[in-house]
């Protein structure tokens, strides 16, 4: 049964000569507006878990929150596994934390429940309950966050004039919680013109062994952190091997942008990363000091190599060719 509002006619028109009009669904309620930034076959589990919902059974309802988590999975390229190792996988890439990965944890064990039979049957709060924290984890992964990474990016541009101090960094915050000495050296940067690592080691007169990049690869699924000096090329053989892996491929910008980094790669902060494993180059290792992005244009970072290895938990190996 639905109630319906329809448009209300003329009152002395004669409705055999009315046209028709569309009709508002009243009830049941089909549940708030899905983000257009949701992909298409999410969008559509979502769909179809709310009509199981509405439609009183449980089941169905769970069962199709399940699929969106599979659905999430693939459009993060990470398919023909179980869902239980691509959620994990998830986690690995930096693309959920903790907490997202307990949610989907939850989401993925009521699935079972309403796949397999012998067990209790699942009750309409469970099923709403699922609906609900289904929602919250699209919304987190496909519309909060890409708006906090836009904020980032314009939080990233130059301060303006009437500032006599930078604004704080990612990678700022987190030197100076962890009681980490470090230095802030700005540089002239113009946003039309943007400097490669390279031209900001010439603006302030660093030497490039001294000057560090970081650069994200992927050994399968898992994405790692390589920081090394901007002289060479990462040696992606030897950086599998520091991990123990059989191969490993340099991220594309998307790879960046889905681990959570919206900023220019150039500007990519070591220290602002401190959930993927990492790997300092051990030539860089061995200098007194070391210069890092520190998440914005115009501000260069410098510290103890130590104190980097330790901020990041990074390992150390010949990873430059």
């Amino acid at each position: 049964m639905m109630l319906l509002l329809s448009g209300e006619p003329a009152p002395d028109a004669d409705p055999d000569d009315l046209p028709a009009r569309p009709a508002e669904v009243l009830w049941p309620s089909r549940g708030r507006e899905i983000g257009e930034q949701v992909p298409v076959l999410v969008r559509a589990e979502l769909t179809q878990a709310r009509a199981g919902l509405r439609a009183g059974s449980a089941a169905a309802a769970v069962l199709h929150v399940r699929r969106l988590l599979e659905a999430v999975c693939a459009d993060h390229g990470i398919t023909g596994r179980t869902l239980f190792h691509a959620l994990r996988e998830l986690r690995s890439a930096g693309r959920i934390d903790g907490w997202l990965l307990s949610w989907a944890e939850e989401l993925r064990e009521l699935g079972n429940e309403a796949a397999h039979l012998g067990t209790a049957p699942l009750t309409r709060q469970e099923a709403a309950d699922a609906v609900e924290l289904a929602e919250a984890f699209i919304d987190y992964l496909y519309v909060f966050s890409p708006k906090y990474r836009d904020f980032q990016v314009r939080r990233a541009r130059p301060a303006r004039k009437s500032r006599s101090t930078p604004i704080e960094t990612t990678a700022m915050r987190i030197l100076r919680k962890t009681r980490t000495p470090f230095a802030v050296h700005p540089y002239p940067h113009d946003p039309a013109h943007t400097k490669s690592r390279a031209a900001v080691a010439l603006a302030l007169g660093v030497p490039p062994p001294r000057m560090l990049k970081a650069v994200v690869l992927y050994l399968g699924h898992h994405a790692v952190l390589a920081i090394a000096a901007i002289e060479g090329r990462i040696d992606e053989n030897a950086l599998a091997a520091a991990f123990g892996a059989g191969a490993a491929r340099v991220a594309t910008r998307a790879d960046v942008e889905r681990i959570g980094e919206a900023i220019a790669a150039d500007v990519l902060s070591p220290v602002a990363l401190p959930y993927l494993p990492s790997v300092l180059d051990a030539g860089a290792a061995g200098q007194d000091s070391v210069y890092i992005p520190s998440g914005r244009h115009g501000l260069e970072l410098e510290l103890a190599p130590q104190d980097l290895i330790r901020v990041t938990s990074a390992r150390t190996a010949s990873i430059v060719k």
